[in-house]
């Protein structure tokens, strides 16, 4: 260092020597007078740097010199001089390390004497042009750069910058190591100086930059092309013949993520030139030539730049190609059979479609379809891994699909879903509900081969599809097709549509679609009267048993039978296509049962039956199985009979009317029956279909299966709700007869299984039962089946008389329960309908009676069966005092009028005063002390305990002046003692509203006693017997009743004309004697039943009159017989009492007595 440090102060020394004057130079020399600034180099120095100098030591000096001829200013022509000192070492035959040496000190020389050099410039650019050593290329470039100030001043180079241009940019591409650093100067160049560069130069320059950006991998070199590039365009004037190898290029660039947003904005610049058509049309082009084919990178630029120019989001309004013009060349484009294409064609379409979708014109459409089409070939050709090609493919289908819901699809339709129709399998659902909504529009008999479509479509978009929307769809069609065409075509579709596709229903996995199917063959089978009908039951069957066997897996009911097994409950998405076909068969059942065939509502029927019965075999408890049962129960329990055995259902539109059908009977009948019963008229069976196979018959539904699944029902059902309705509505079943009769034997076996059921003592509800209700208790589970007994209590002739005593003994059994009332109530039935059987039950039957409390609810039954059973002798005959005792002991407790109305109170002291006269005299005497302790408990210890309180809950007591109409002031009246020692009722002056009630009551008390006084030692007298001739005289007269004392005096007047002829007889007599004597006396006077009447006045002459003071007597009329065909009512006929007693009481007696009558039991007093 302290070497060099030396050399280069000598060399300073001598370079700044102040005396020199002189500069030698070259072969000549020249004299000047330096500034005193300027740097004079001496002769000396120059011969150091010159040849004849050491070669070390000339390098050496010439180095030392590069700064001082960089940073200091030289005299005048020193830059001449110092270059052509050194010019030799720039040859070719120099070492690289000379030449290296002598362009540096010639790019420091330049550098410091640019301002200077002039001419030399110009000199300077020729040297490193003809300089054609690749190696010294970095020099060059600096030298030029330094020449040039960075390409931005080319005086004195302007006629060789062009080809210098080229051939160093060649150099460069060549070498490959100095790219950047000439990019930059040619992009200086071309924006400071284009106007020194001649077109062919242009061109030439943009080609090389294409070669470039075509052959570097570096992104710094792409970004400077481009940079280039955008110079051209931005500060130069672009020749057309430059105008491909710059757009291919650009499709270069623009598949660099990098780079695609400036190479999109550098293609908009180009566009919007004059050039702007050229290019769309040389792009076209790229798109079209096969040889650009193998590079995909220029095709996807050129398609990318098509599109976005033309309809993209920034669009270019200058250039006016339609998308029409350059769709075909999208179609060429995808000839190249690449993905990356075909991507970029999508994705170009797809801003096309949804941009402009509405205003595309059919010849656009076409091509648009045709790319589609060709696209998706490519991608069932070409599979790849990255979906978004397929993705956005099917969004452009789907969204040409919206313009077509829309009705703005203006190209081809059937060429559109025939591309559709290819990708199905890759199509969403709602674009197949769309297809097959389009094919639908071509399912119509007016086009040929219709009915093939319709299987193909069947066949293509139902059996072999399995997305669930798409082929509920299909059905959705097909229904509409049968619908539609049903009435001409139905068999065809049958056969060749239907039963081809559907046949198989039962072993399709889709539960959806099971249901839809069978929800079609369901409505299928309510309309079709054809022998298919048959057939497509079938295939309901086959689904209802191959559905249930695939839904069991276990062992069917549990071993306990009161015990619900909660394990075995059944998957509910089986049974849901079940529950659609029972419940839809029992609508095909109602609409059957009115039509012909009638077989078909019989198969219906039986499908149903063996249905349940598999239900009740498997033990299927799930929510759904319930809601099959609770259904076609629902129905069989609506089942009705008319007296022609005509099986009926209430009315759709009028429940409360049964619609019974002319071809359905519940039994069988004779065949000459069948032939002699009426067809039914047309107005009665609009849709009988006449076929050659059909016979127009009637056909028989076996009740009996029903009665079958009843009891199977009551056996083995689980579910409260299904066991609850059978209940329910199995009482008004019971009361149509023809119908329940025709079921045979099965009626037996219900009375003993409801028997059985009341009887059984370890059964509990809450428990045995699924979906019970809160706190279900054993009275209310016999509630539900005691009125299943009084139904049944009606079919007592076909029961046999054990199960007429379990019935009854069932019933007792109730009268402890809180369903005593309605036990009650049946217990009478019983009572009307079952008397030898009550025989041996009545006397423990009235013990059990006896000890049920009274209760206002209890009362009325209670009382109207002691009323009910003194119309059956047969029943207590052999009564002994206890029985007597225990009526009366039920019976009494109801006398108590602060506890109950009006109506049990009169119709307790009725019962009392009617089995107290029916009684044997020996018995009386004890029944009188037994019901006066029983009046002296309940009526008149109340009488006496109400004086100090107002009694509660008034009453209306219009009815109460009624009943004492003769007079009031005859209730006033005291009464007389009475016979038998009974304590008088006080009267109480405190009472005032209350005070007609209580003196109601307690006249109706008195009266009961002075029965009891009346007749405990004797029976009734009879009034005196009219004889048939005075019964025939006195009918039709005047009647008049008088009150004389304590007696009622009737007197009668004849009822025969007001004049009587020569004979002397009236025109009743007269009339009478001219008849035969014999016969007319069998005529006439065997009427013995007749009766007064009491009659208004009328204008006819008395023939004879009759006074008659008679005493009481009591005719009790004989119940009407009772009869029961389609209900259990039982109708009572008021028993008609007339009496006619000898009063030993006052008024007020026999006005209490009358009140009594208008409650319900007539008496008549005379």
């Amino acid at each position: 260092m302290s070497e060099d440090g030396s050399f280069a102060e000598k060399i300073k020394a001598k370079i700044f020597r102040k005396t020199s004057n002189k500069i030698q130079g070259g072969g000549g020399t020249s004299t000047s007078k330096p500034s005193p600034r300027e740097i004079i180099f001496t002769h000396e120095i120059l011969k150091e740097i010159g040849p004849e100098s050491p070669a070390n030591h000339r390098l050496r000096t010439i180095r030392e010199l590069g700064d001082i001829v960089q940073n200091k200013k030289l005299e005048d022509n020193a830059v001449e001089v110092l270059w052509m000192t050194i010019r030799d070492l720039i040859q070719s035959n120099k070492t690289t390390d000379s030449r290296q040496t002598a362009f540096n000190f010639l790019h420091s020389l330049i550098q410091g004497q640019l301002q200077s050099l002039g001419p030399l410039r110009h000199h300077f650019l020729l040297v490193i042009k003809n300089h054609a050593i690749l190696e010294d290329l970095n020099w060059k470039l600096e030298i030029f750069k330094c020449l040039t100030e960075s390409g931005k001043d080319l005086t004195y180079l302007e006629e060789e910058i062009g080809d210098f241009l080229l051939l160093l940019m060649s150099d460069v591409i060549q070498d490959g190591k100095h790219v950047l650093n000439f990019l930059n100067l040619l992009l200086n160049t071309i924006k400071y100086n284009a106007a020194y560069l001649d077109e062919e130069v242009v061109v030439e320059l943009i080609r090389q930059t294409c070669v470039i950006c075509a052959g570097t991998q570096s992104e710094d070199q792409l970004e400077m092309c481009i940079r280039v590039l955008d110079t051209v365009v931005c500060y130069s004037y672009l020749p057309s013949e430059g105008l491909y190898a710059f757009i291919e290029c650009l499709c270069r660039t623009v598949n660099i993520e990098k780079f695609c947003q400036t190479s999109w904005m550098l293609m908009r610049k180009l566009l919007g030139t004059h050039l702007g058509h050229s290019g769309i049309f040389t792009m076209c082009k790229i798109m079209q030539d096969k040889e650009k084919h193998k590079d995909y990178t220029v095709v996807r630029g050129a398609v990318f730049f098509v599109g976005m120019a033309l309809w993209g989001s920034r669009k270019l309004t200058n250039v006016k190609h339609t998308p029409g013009s350059v769709l075909p060349s999208f179609l060429k484009a995808l000839g190249c059979n690449n993905s990356v294409v075909a991507y970029e064609v999508v994705l170009s379409l797809q801003r096309l479609v949804k941009k402009y979708g509405k205003e595309i014109q059919l010849l656009t459409w076409d091509t648009v379809l045709e790319i589609l089409e060709l696209l998706l070939e490519h991608v069932e050709v070409v599979p790849s891994k990255d979906k978004s090609l397929a993705n956005n493919l099917h969004d452009i289908f789907t969204t040409v699909e919206t313009l077509y819901e829309l009705g703005q699809f203006n190209g081809s339709t059937s060429h559109f879903f025939s591309i559709i129709e290819k990708c199905t399998n890759s199509r969403s659902e709602n674009s197949v509900l769309v297809l097959i909504q389009y094919h639908a529009q071509n399912i119509h008999p007016s086009r040929s081969d219709w009915i093939q479509n319709l299987f193909q479509l069947m066949e293509k978009y139902f059996r072999s599809e399995m997305r669930t929307a798409i082929r509920l769809k299909t059905l959705d069609l097909l229904s509409a097709v049968l619908s539609t065409n049903r009435h001409a075509h139905e068999t065809d579709l049958i056969e060749l549509v239907v039963l081809p596709q559907l046949s198989r229903i039962e072993a399709d996995p889709d539960i959806d679609v099971r249901d839809a199917t069978v929800q079609l063959l369901v409505d299928l089978i309510q309309g079709c009267n054809s022998h298919r009908c048959d057939e497509l039951l079938v295939c309901l069957e086959k689904l209802i048993k191959r559905a249930m066997v695939l839904s069991t897996s276990s062992s069917p009911v549990a071993p306990n039978k009161d015990a619900v097994d909660l394990t075995h409950v059944q998957d509910e998405s089986n049974l849901r296509d079940i529950h659609t076909a029972v419940t839809g068969l029992v609508a095909v059942f109602r609409t059957k049962l009115y039509k012909l065939p009638s077989i078909h509502a019989c198969k219906v029927y039986e499908l149903l039956c063996s249905h349940i019965k598999t239900h009740y075999t498997h033990g299927y408890l799930s929510r759904i199985s319930v809601d099959i049962r609770l259904a076609v129960i629902r129905c069989f329990l609506e089942l009705r009979a008319d007296s022609s055995e005509r099986v009926g259902l209430p009315d759709l539109h009028n429940n409360s009317k049964i619609r019974y059908s002319p071809y359905v009977y519940c039994a069988h009948r004779h065949s000459d029956d069948f032939s002699r019963s009426p067809r039914p008229s047309p107005r009665e069976s609009p849709n009988i279909m006449t076929e050659g196979f059909m016979t127009l018959h009637a056909s028989v539904v076996p009740f009996s299966e029903t009665f079958s699944i009843y009891l199977n029902c009551l056996e083995n059902e689980k579910d409260w709700d299904v066991l609850e309705i059978l209940l329910e509505q199995l009482t008004h079943q019971l009361q149509n007869k023809t119908l329940i009769l025709s079921a045979g034997s099965e009626i037996e076996a219900l009375c003993s299984k409801i028997c059985s059921m009341v009887s059984d003592r370890s059964l509990d509800p809450s428990k045995a039962y699924l979906d019970t209700p809160a706190k279900f208790t054993r009275s209310d589970y016999h509630g539900y089946l005691f009125p299943v007994l009084t139904a049944l209590a009606t079919y007592s002739n076909i029961l046999t008389k054990n199960q007429q005593r379990e019935l009854i003994r069932c019933l007792e059994f109730g009268l402890v329960s809180k369903c005593a009332k309605s036990c009650v109530t049946t217990l009478t039935v019983c009572m009307l309908e079952m008397t030898d059987s009550m025989m041996r039950q009545m006397p423990p039957l009235l013990g059990r009676l006896a000890q049920i409390t009274a209760t206002i609810a209890m009362a009325t039954p209670m009382l109207e069966f002691l009323s009910n059973l003194i119309h059956v002798p047969k029943l207590y005959t052999n009564f002994v005092e206890d029985q007597y005792k225990s009526i009366l002991a039920i019976a009494l407790p109801y006398t108590n009028p602060f506890k109950y109305n009006h109506y049990t109170v009169s119709l307790a002291h009725h019962v009392i005063a009617m089995w107290f006269l029916k009684c044997r005299l020996p018995f009386r005497k004890d029944l009188v002390k037994f019901i006066n302790k029983g009046l002296q408990n309940n009526v008149l210890r109340q009488f006496q305990e109400s004086k100090s309180k107002s009694m509660t809950g008034g009453e209306d007591t219009t009815e109460l002046h009624r009943s004492g109409s003769h007079s009031e002031s005859m209730m006033k009246r005291p009464s007389r003692p009475h016979s038998l020692s009974v304590e008088k009722i006080p009267e109480d002056p405190t009472i005032t509203d209350n005070e007609p009630t209580l003196q109601f009551h307690k006249e109706l008390t008195e009266t009961c006693i002075d029965t009891m006084a009346r007749y405990t030692f004797s029976n009734c007298s009879a009034n005196p017997s009219r004889s048939p001739l005075t019964e025939f005289l006195l009918s039709g007269g005047q009647s008049q009743m008088w009150l004389v004392g304590n007696k009622l005096v009737t007197i009668t007047t004849s009822g025969s004309g007001n004049q009587s002829g020569k004979s002397s007889l009236c025109e009743k007599c007269l009339a009478l004697c001219r008849h035969d004597n014999d016969s007319n006396n069998d005529e006439v006077f065997g009427n013995n039943g007749a009766t007064l009447q009491n009659e208004s006045f009328k204008s006819k002459k008395r023939h004879k009159s009759a006074a008659v003071v008679s005493k009481s007597s009591v005719n009790v009329e004989p119940l009407r017989p009772r009869s029961s065909i389609d209900d259990i009512e039982l109708h009572r006929q008021a028993s008609v009492e007339e009496t006619r007693c000898d009063l030993d009481h006052d008024t007020d007696h026999t006005d209490n007595i009358l009140q009594l009558g208008k409650r319900g039991h007539r008496m008549t007093l005379t």
